[in-house]
Order: structure tokens, then C-alpha cells, then sequence
């Protein structure tokens, strides 16, 4: 990063034993700044920050109402959960209303972060498989894009349509044409922006009017009301 900041400070007693540095950027609904801390400009993966940009397609396409997809079906869309039973099971339905199953998921597997499940697992004497992995939600969620567009089953590709409809998802809220993309941990890319591009889309969310102009901002309303919503 270029040009970090004093962010945190970690006390311990009368002693300062480590400092924390980072930006940070508070943006209005214009995508004007209206606090920086550090670098505005600093270039970032947002990694899991950006799945509710992800997430944007799968309402704005009708593929979510074509779906009948329940709040906590896009609540897992956005969320990174931790392989819990209640997780698992929601993401086993959700596969399974489209006709689908674990085989068709892209993102890899790991171990369960929920220590219950972690431990059945170890239990049970089985592997953990692609439900487990904490952005198994999203995936399916770009599944479900994918089936609704005829999509191929490799919906991770850069090329692939439902990759175009995020990047420009992303690009629009960004106000940015995007300087490049890593491979996220879940195998999914990643697109990069300035931490000034992603307060704007954020502020986008927070500002997105139910009745809105656009189909995009009615698509973002609808989602961060479904999300707040849920308990």
C-alpha cells in the first residue's frame, strides 16, 4: 500500500505494542469524498466487501424472481458463512431447487469453520466438499444467474456472462473502468478498484431508493431490504 496510515493502536498496560495502518474513505451519494484517511486512491481487492456487487446481477436480470429465491437464499448470495448446518443445508436446497448439487459448484473446498460441523465431519469420517466452503452461497447464486442466461457450467471465467454482468456491475459503481482482477480464494476473480471507487459503491447501496430511476437502483434497494430484514 502507498502511503499508509496510523489507523488502530494496540495498548497493552502502559506499553504501545503494535500499530495498525491502513486508508479508509467516507464518500456522499455523488461519489464525493467527504472524509479520506491516507491514500483515497489506493488500489485494493475488496475480496468478500464486493458481494453484494456480485449479488447486483442475480436481482437486476429477474434470474432471482425466476428463481423464487427467498431472503435467505440472497442473504447467502452476499454472506460469507462458516459451513454450520444451517448454512449447508440452505445451500443443499438452494442447489437442488435448480436441479443441481455440489458437483457444479467451482469454488473448492475447506474444513467447516463452525466447530460443531467441524467436528460431525471428523465424526463421520468424510471429506468436506464445496458446501463447506464459506462463499458456496455466492456461487450459487452465480449458478442461478448462469442457468437463467444459458450460461456454460465454467461461470468463473472472465469471459463468462455472468463475470461480464458483475465487472459491469462493478465498473458502473465504481464510477472506474477496472485496473485489473485477482483470483479470489473461492477461485472466482476479483475485481480491483480504488478504495474511492468502492466507497462509491457502497454509498450507492446506502442511497438506492426503492422507486428509484434505474433498474440497478431499484435492484440494490431491494437487496440491502431483504438483507436488513433478516435475523
Amino acid at each position: 500500500m502507498n502511503d499508509p496510515i496510523p489507523m488502530v493502536e494496540i495498548w497493552r498496560g502502559d506499553f504501545l505494542e503494535s500499530i495498525h495502518m491502513g486508508h479508509a474513505v467516507v464518500c456522499n451519494s455523488s461519489g464525493d469524498i467527504v472524509q479520506s484517511w491516507g491514500n483515497a486512491e489506493q488500489v485494493i481487492l475488496p475480496r468478500s466487501s464486493a458481494k453484494m456487487i456480485q449479488a447486483l446481477p442475480l436481482i437486476e436480470s429477474a434470474a432471482a424472481n425466476a428463481a423464487d429465491l427467498s431472503a435467505e437464499y440472497l442473504g447467502l448470495a452476499c454472506a460469507s458463512h462458516n459451513s454450520a448446518t444451517i448454512h449447508t443445508d440452505r445451500v443443499t436446497a438452494w442447489l437442488t431447487s435448480l436441479g443441481m448439487s455440489d458437483n457444479d459448484l467451482r469454488c473448492g473446498a475447506h474444513d467447516p469453520k463452525d466447530i460443531d460441523a467441524h467436528h460431525a465431519l471428523i465424526r463421520s469420517g468424510n471429506q468436506p466438499c464445496q458446501l463447506h466452503n464459506n462463499c458456496s452461497g455466492k456461487h450459487t447464486g452465480f449458478l442461478t444467474l448462469s442457468k437463467h442466461l444459458n450460461g456454460s457450467p465454467e461461470y468463473n471465467d472472465l469471459d463468462h456472462p455472468v463475470q461480464l454482468a458483475v465487472r459491469g456491475a462493478f465498473e458502473d459503481l465504481t464510477y472506474e473502468t477496472w485496473p485489473g482482477f485477482g483470483i479470489d480464494g473461492c477461485s472466482a476473480p476479483n475485481f480491483a478498484s480504488t478504495l474511492h471507487g468502492f466507497a462509491c459503491a457502497m454509498a450507492f447501496f446506502a442511497n438506492a431508493a426503492i422507486d428509484g430511476s434505474s433498474v440497478r437502483e431499484r435492484a440494490a434497494a431491494s437487496l440491502v431490504l431483504v438483507l436488513s430484514r433478516l435475523r
